[in-house]
């Protein structure tokens, strides 16, 4: 994924190793329950890539062309070269999620944080009675 920029609790639980370079710097400025809220949104939003890569790779008949173009397409080594191909076909979806989150991803991350604040704020203005800023 990206470089770390503190290898901390968050990362030992499973969330994205975020690049502070490519934070929002409402983000990097934020409260810890900001940024914490942030790196979940980013790891939601790794999860939706992912999935989206593997279907499209499915979808465009990447995986199944492979190992039938080795196989019938030369006698020589013909099983090798399906499994190889078959193989960098299996990659793709990895190479294509981590090259878009690399990129500092879809940019869900950082509205899906924003709303979760305004929500937060909004109840915080409820419970106490209404005073206070939204």
């Amino acid at each position: 994924m990206s470089v770390p920029a503190t290898p901390d609790a968050a990362t030992a639980a499973g969330l994205p190793a975020v690049n502070q370079a490519l934070e929002p710097e409402w983000v990097r400025d934020g409260s810890a329950a900001t940024q914490k809220a942030y790196a979940s949104a980013l790891s939601f939003e790794q999860t939706l890539v992912e999935q989206l890569s593997q279907s499209l790779t499915a979808a465009s008949g990447l995986a199944g062309e492979s190992a039938g173009e080795g196989e019938s397409g030369s006698e020589e080594g013909g099983s090798s070269g399906g499994a190889e191909a078959s193989e960098l076909s299996s990659m793709l979806p990895q190479a294509l999620t981590a090259g878009i989150m690399n990129a500092g991803g879809l940019g869900m991350a950082a509205q899906m944080t924003r709303e979760l604040e305004g929500v937060h704020a909004v109840a915080h203005t409820h419970a106490n009675g209404g005073t206070g800023a939204s």
